[in-house]
C-alpha cells in the first residue's frame, strides 16, 4: 500500500510488537495479504534486519514479502496455507523451507495437527470492534454481509492478536457500543492499532505493563471511541426486523 493512514497503522503495530518484545529470537507471526497487512511484513523485515532477529516461522498465506523475509534468512520456514501470488508459488516449489500444510489440519481446533496457537502474533482486520472488545469481520454496521468469514477466527487462537483498524471509514466509526455481528469474542482480541492511538485489552496486563514509559500513543478502547464521535458524529444503528438470513458459527 501507498496510503499514508495505512502505513502509519502498520508502522504503529511494527513498534508496538518491538516495544513489547514479541519481535524476538525464535517467534513467529502471521499477517494477511491486504495492503497494511503487507505493510506490516515489511517492517517486520526491516526491525528483524536491523537487530539481527530471525523467526522460527512465519504462517502463510505466503506472498512476495514473506518470500523475501525466507530468502533473506531472516526465517526458518514458511508454513504455508494458501499462496496468494506467483512469488509463493515459485517458493513453495523451489523451497524446501516453504511448507505446504492444510488448513483443515493447521486449523482443526478439534485437531491434533492444529499449530495455531503456536503462532505468537496475528495481524487481522475487522469491519468493527465494540468497546468491550468483541470483532466482526462479516458484515458492516449496516448490517449488509460483506464477505465469508475465512480463517479468521481460526487465527485467533494465536497468542496475541491485533487489529490495525482506521479510526472510522467513509465517516462511520469503527468502534461501537456493541458490534452488529459477532464473530470473534473479546476474550481473544488483545490490541487494537488505530491512528490515533493504540488500545489494549485489559485482560493482557502483561502487554499493558510492557507498554509503560513507550512513546507509543496508547489509550483506553473508550477513549478511542469518544475521539472518533467527535470527529464523525454517532452514527444511527441500523435497524433490523426478526428474520434470520444467517448465523456465524464459531469454530
Amino acid at each position: 500500500t501507498k496510503s499514508p493512514d495505512r502505513l502509519l497503522l502498520a508502522e504503529l503495530t511494527s513498534r508496538f510488537c518491538e516495544v513489547t518484545g514479541i519481535i524476538r529470537d525464535g517467534f513467529s507471526f502471521q499477517t494477511g495479504a491486504g495492503g497494511t497487512s503487507l505493510a506490516v511484513s515489511e517492517y517486520f523485515r526491516q526491525i528483524m534486519k536491523e537487530k539481527g532477529i530471525k523467526a522460527r516461522f512465519v504462517r502463510g498465506g505466503s506472498n512476495k514479502y514473506l518470500v523475501s523475509i525466507l530468502e533473506e534468512g531472516l526465517v526458518d520456514y514458511i508454513l504455508d496455507g494458501q499462496t496468494f501470488d506467483l512469488e509463493g508459488v515459485r517458493s513453495m516449489a523451489k523451497n524446501p523451507n516453504h511448507v505446504w500444510t492444510s488448513p483443515f489440519t493447521s486449523y482443526n481446533y478439534h485437531g491434533k495437527g492444529i499449530f495455531a496457537g503456536m503462532v505468537d502474533v496475528v495481524i487481522l482486520g475487522a469491519t468493527e470492534v465494540d468497546v468491550n472488545f468483541n470483532a466482526n469481520v462479516v458484515t458492516h454496521s449496516d448490517g449488509y454481509l460483506l464477505h465469508g468469514i475465512g480463517g479468521w477466527q481460526n487465527c485467533l487462537f494465536s497468542k496475541t492478536v491485533i487489529l490495525p483498524l482506521p479510526l472510522f471509514r467513509d465517516r462511520i466509526p469503527i468502534i461501537v457500543d456493541e458490534v452488529t455481528t459477532l464473530c470473534g469474542p473479546a476474550e481473544l482480541i488483545d490490541v487494537i492499532v488505530t491512528e490515533r492511538g493504540i488500545a489494549i485489552n485489559p485482560r493482557r496486563t502483561d502487554l499493558i505493563e510492557k507498554m509503560k514509559g513507550s512513546d507509543l500513543p496508547v489509550k483506553s478502547i473508550k477513549e478511542l471511541k469518544e475521539e472518533a464521535e467527535k470527529i464523525c458524529g454517532k452514527p444511527e444503528k441500523a435497524k433490523f426486523d426478526d428474520q434470520i438470513i444467517a448465523v456465524v458459527k464459531w469454530v
